[in-house]
């Protein structure tokens, strides 16, 4: 299992070049030494294993990886401003709060839980992992060694406007959305998304005030 961590890409005005919007990705792994011999290896050679995912092991990933990921790759205006981690509800996931990251001396991030049973409010569930999957399918992998590398080389060959495009996919799905009062039958508009990492960056797909006034309204009427 991995945990990959994205943001939109934009251009960075402070180094003057395009931010491409990758923060990192990390296996969930662990290095043991193989208590037995076998035909393969002796024992003692270190293997790197997978571990479950719980709540304290979720935590150190966030604090000892993700955090300083961000606070070394985002640009420095967009830190100024404050950065909000998007995460979904597993149930390990839900440890890690604002509060937390406080209480840790951690500032400047906050913490927001993905609405559950949403996956297209999800831009790496919008088609980044697909992306991502179809390139490190293209690679031979036959150990965890070979899976990790596969999968971080593509993370990494990934061009930035296809991430740059997913988040235009997930404006999209959040004005279908409101259009539909939170429902989720809908099929996401097909959209001419061409253009630069930067003005990618700059596209804000625009809810008809109509609609806003409908939903507003829908939902004054569940109190």
């Amino acid at each position: 299992m991995f945990l990959a961590a994205v943001s939109r890409p934009r251009f960075d005005i402070n180094m003057k070049c395009i931010f491409d919007g990758k923060i990192g990705v990390w296996p969930f792994v662990e290095q043991s030494s193989a208590a037995r011999s076998s035909k393969n290896r002796p024992k003692g050679t270190m293997l790197t294993t997978t571990v479950s995912v719980d709540s304290e092991v979720y935590t150190n990933m966030i604090v000892d990886h993700v955090i300083p990921a961000i606070k070394s790759k985002m640009p420095r205006c967009t830190q100024r401003r404050g950065v909000i981690i998007q995460q979904d509800n597993a149930t390990p996931h839900r440890c890690v709060s604002t509060e937390m990251l406080k209480a840790s001396r951690i500032h400047g991030v906050k913490v927001s839980n993905q609405p559950p049973n949403s996956p297209d409010f999800n831009v790496l569930d919008l088609g980044f992992f697909n992306s991502i999957q179809s390139l490190q399918h293209q690679k031979m992998t036959q150990t965890v060694e070979d899976l990790i590398g596969a999968v971080e080389n593509a993370f990494h060959e990934m061009p930035a406007d296809t991430l740059a495009r997913t988040f235009v996919s997930l404006q999209s799905a959040m004005v279908k959305s409101i259009e539909l009062h939170g429902m989720r039958d809908y099929k996401l508009s097909h959209l001419k998304k061409t253009g630069s990492v930067v003005g990618l960056s700059k596209t804000s797909l625009e809810c008809p005030i109509a609609m806003y006034t409908d939903a507003i309204n829908n939902l004054n009427s569940l109190d």
